[in-house]
């Protein structure tokens, strides 16, 4: 009886391999004996570039916040992903995190190339960003009393 269940394991394993399984040895339960390989790749990308225009998020560290319109340049981009890959296959890290944060002057700069964004409209922001950012502090101060009690 454990023999004929040792061959249908075994048949099993061999016939899920070419369906996407792989064997789990030491899973105690059915569902979690055999689980799904999943592989997916990609061979290019399509990049679509948008305009930068004033956002509304009071978390930026000092200046304006910006963010992504709704305009796009309709030429996309194709980048093949093969050219990107480092010798071991994976995508090699191109910018540290400090690298991808902009500057309050940067992103100033960028507000100021687009045509739409008014120098009105940028201090109105400015303004609601220094407000919510009282709010918050208020608010932080506020909870930090309602614990010492």
């Amino acid at each position: 009886s454990s023999g004929s269940s040792s061959r249908s394991m075994l048949t099993r394993s061999k016939s899920s391999a070419t369906n996407g399984f792989k064997s789990n040895a030491g899973a105690s339960t059915k569902n979690e004996e055999f689980k799904m390989a999943r592989n997916v790749s990609f061979s290019h990308m399509q990049v679509r570039e948008y305009e930068i225009t004033l956002g509304d998020n009071p978390s930026v560290s000092s200046g304006a916040p910006i963010s992504l319109g709704w305009r796009y340049n309709p030429q996309e981009k194709t980048l093949r992903l093969d050219k990107g890959l480092n010798n071991g296959g994976q995508v090699e890290m191109r910018r540290s995190v400090s690298e991808l944060k902009l500057s309050d002057r940067e992103r100033h700069r960028r507000l100021r190339d687009n045509p739409s964004v008014s120098v009105e409209d940028l201090q109105v922001v400015l303004r609601s960003v220094a407000e919510a950012r009282l709010e918050r502090k208020e608010s932080l101060n506020e909870l930090r009393e309602q614990r010492k009690r």
